[in-house]
This record gives structure tokens, sequence and C-alpha cells, in this order.
């Protein structure tokens, strides 16, 4: 396989629209990197830039230390799975499979052992001599990323292949493509605006806005400690809750919320990081999960507790979530299903002040989280 490496590089179109800005990522071989933001981020330009489906305007594009800006695609060694499958419908599944050897003038012993050993891994077997239009989304999927497979390329790039396909089979397609990427020990690049696909395939996560990286990390670092306002209501469903205050420090450090009567006393662990924001406005973010139901589960020393109406209640088997407003604005908490309070009904809440995270209204940088 293939270690990749972008070094600042930018996409601009003609009339000056700059869809990629100064990118910088390290792909170690082996390893799945998944591309996420939302639509119009830069992630499938960056994606197509990597293929050479669009040129660099500038930086340079290394595939095992090779620099390959002016590689053609077909020479890059690399093999994408598109979103729209883009089988040849005239062709059976075999063919569809064996169509790429075959243009590279693989013999027909070899083409046959390729296909269907991607076949067997994929499932597929019982279904080669059948066309596109006589198999489900997900088979036909299964058929683009056999069709890869065969290759046996440096580098494999995903850009939304699950987009089309419903709930369920996202679920097992995703599961599946996770699975194919440990058997075959294959570098892969994936792209998606589904920031569950990412959190769950992901050995390394690449968080675009606006054609600009805004952080890369694990999952769970990208959850636990997001550099800025965006990563972190971009990461986690239902997203983190955000509310803007001031931080003061009347009879030690607080933060004063914009929000009718809540004041919370913040413990000595945010001292250092936020004495230096004393009187400037912040943004406090705190987890759904982070919100607890004061009927249902213990409250703890460092939790602040505050009563709300609940707006509409979502069962979700083992746990459910709840929405209320304060002041106007909509907040989140995920708590057990131990009981299904009632909508429209009052009830006591608690957060717990230790798992705080604060953000820099003037720049959305975070300054501190735990």
């Amino acid at each position: 396989m293939a270690e990749v490496r972008l070094v600042n590089v930018s996409k601009v179109y003609e009339g000056g629209n700059t869809a990629v800005k100064n990118v910088n990522i390290d792909i170690k071989d082996k390893e799945f990197v998944v591309l996420v933001g939302p639509s119009g981020c830069g992630k499938s330009t960056t994606l197509r830039m990597i293929a050479g489906l669009e040129e660099i305007t500038s930086g340079d594009l290394y595939i095992d230390d090779k620099k390959v800006n002016e590689v053609s695609p077909k020479d890059r060694d690399i093999a994408m799975v598109f979103q729209n499958y883009a089988l040849y419908p005239h062709m059976t599944v075999y063919e569809n499979m064996a169509f790429g050897l075959k243009l590279r003038k693989f013999d027909k012993a070899e083409i046959k052992e390729r296909v269907t050993e991607a076949a067997k891994v994929l499932g597929l077997e019982e279904l080669l001599d059948r066309k596109p239009k006589a198999l489900s989304g997900g088979q036909r999927q299964r058929v683009a990323v056999g069709r890869a497979i065969v290759r046996k390329p440096k580098v494999f790039l995903f850009d939304e292949p699950l987009s089309n396909l419903d709930a369920k089979l996202r679920v097992q397609m995703r599961t599946e493509i996770s699975k194919l990427h440990k058997d075959l020990e294959a570098t892969m690049i994936y792209v998606t605006h589904d920031q569950t696909e990412a959190m769950t395939m992901g050995d390394k996560i690449v968080i675009m806005k606006d054609g600009v990286i805004n952080q890369i990390g694990t999952p769970m670092d990208l959850y636990n400690l997001p550099v800025n306002i965006f990563v972190a209501g971009f990461i986690g469903s239902p997203s983190m809750n955000f509310v803007e205050g001031q931080i003061t420090t009347d009879n030690g450090l607080s933060f004063v919320s914009k929000l009718k009567g809540i004041t919370i006393k913040l413990s000595g662990q945010y001292a250092e990081q936020l004495k230096a924001f004393a009187g400037k406005e912040v943004t406090i973010g705190v987890r759904p999960e982070d919100i607890y139901d004061a009927q249902t589960t213990e409250a703890i020393a460092s939790s602040y507790k505050f009563t709300s109406k609940l707006e509409v209640v979502e069962p979700m088997g083992n746990e459910i979530f709840l929405y209320f407003k304060i002041d106007g604005v909509q907040l989140t908490a995920r708590v057990p299903a131990k009981e299904q309070p009632a909508a429209n009904s009052t009830r006591d809440l608690f957060i717990d002040t230790e798992k705080l995270h604060f953000f820099d209204n003037a720049t959305g940088a975070a300054i501190y989280h735990k």
C-alpha cells in the first residue's frame, strides 16, 4: 500500500473561487482517513485532486514520496468508488468488475482469479451473472467496491459511497467497508458529510469548512478536545449545546449566562485557563450526555441545577433525548431510559460543571475543555 501526503494544496477555479486552501494532510500506510464537513467545504475536491480528476492550483501531492501533481489518474495506482456506483448497465457483475483489468491487458486466468476472490470477500459469488438493474442499491455498491478491489491499488478513494442507500443499508455497508479495510490492510481515504460515518469508520478524521482544515485527529480527540466551536458543534449527535455569557471574578470565577438566571460557579480547574478572559464574552459548551435528569440520576457535587419545561421527548430505546428551551435558546439532554418523561412536563435537570467547554467569542477557538 502507500503513504499519501498533501503539502499546502490549494484549488482555485476560474473567476477566483477558492475551493480548497493550503491543505496539509499526512496519510500513513494502511490508515483509514475520513474527510468530513458540510456540503461545499472542499472535501470532494480534495479527494478528486488526489485521484488526478482535478488539477492542483498550488502545492504538492505525494504518493510514496513521489510527487504526482502531473501524473495522469491511470498512472497513480489508485482506485475510486463513486457515489453513483458508475456501473455499466449492459455488463454483468463479473464484466463490470473485470473491465478495468481487461483494459490493462491482464490475462483471462488472472482476471478470473481476482474477480472470484473479490466476489467471495464481498458476498457477490451468486450475483456474477446478473446485470446492475437486477441488483439492490447495496449490491450495486458492493460491485463498485469489488471493481476497485480487483485492481489491488496502492490507495482506495471513496466519494460519499453510501449516500444513496437507506439508513439500514448505510449501517451495514459502513461495517463491511471497515472490515474490508482491516482485511486488505489498505490505505483508504473516504469522503462523507455524515459525522456518524466519520466517527465510526476513521482511524483519523479531517474536518473541513470553507475549503480549510479546522482539525485533524482521532474520533475521540475531536469529540473530547474540539479546537473551535465549529468542530464542537459538528461532531456529536445530538450536537453540543452552546450558551453565550461572560466570565466574572466576583466571589470567585463564574460563568454568567446571557440567559435568564444562570450563573455557574466554576471550580478551581478552570482558573488558569479562564482568568485571562475575566470580563470577556465567551461561549460555554456542554454535551447532551452531561445534562442529567434529576429525577432519574443522582446529582453530583459539581452540578448546576435548573428547572425547565420539556418541549419534545424522543425515546431512542436505551436512552431518551429531551429538548427544552431556556430563555428562548434550544438545548438538548441525553438521559438513560429509566422512565419516560411526558412532553410539556416540567423537569429538574442539572449540568456537570466539571465537563464544560469554553470558547472565545471573538475567534471561536477553544479556551478550555475537560
